[in-house]
């Protein structure tokens, strides 16, 4: 596991932290996008990016927008991994699943103990409910330590 920045660091320090995770995370996903989508490896590659402490990914199948390590005074825990934006054309197909299951795996490794859902719309509701996330701001966002989700998906495979 990379070592956090301690808690008293300065946003400059959490900002160069997270803008590295987040370089690290990209081959994660763009093999996550490979295993679910017929894309060839190449423009994969072309359609994901980061800027500072966010991932994008973006095709007519997929739109995917995580942000790392958040300020403190967002909403959001410091040691969070944000799905700001998750979106899928085709729906109930498990992506947005398997998405969550692999960034799970990768906890340990990139230092993250939770994972949120921002603004969320009925059907992300529902889905951060199923996989044990706790609802914030009357529902609107979704914040779930790394072992309940992992807890909660035990449960629903089990």
């Amino acid at each position: 596991m990379p070592q956090l920045p301690p808690a008293e660091a300065s946003d400059d320090e959490w900002y160069d932290f997270a803008e590295r995770r987040c370089e690290d995370l990209l081959p994660h996903i763009a093999d996550l996008i490979l295993d679910r989508f017929t894309y060839k490896p190449r423009y994969v590659q072309q359609q994901l990016w980061t800027s500072g402490d966010t991932v994008s990914a973006r095709t007519k199948q997929y739109d995917i927008y995580l942000r790392l390590f958040t300020p403190p005074e967002s909403f959001w825990p410091r040691e969070c991994l944000v799905l700001a934006r998750l979106g899928f054309k085709q729906q109930r197909a498990g992506h947005g699943r398997a998405l969550v299951e692999r960034l799970l795996k990768l906890a340990p490794e990139f230092g993250y103990r939770y994972l949120a859902i921002e603004c969320a719309n009925a059907r992300s509701s529902a889905f951060a409910q199923r996989l044990g996330f706790t609802p914030y701001e009357d529902g609107r966002h979704w914040v779930g330590a790394i072992e309940a989700i992992q807890q909660a998906i035990h449960l629903q495979t089990a």
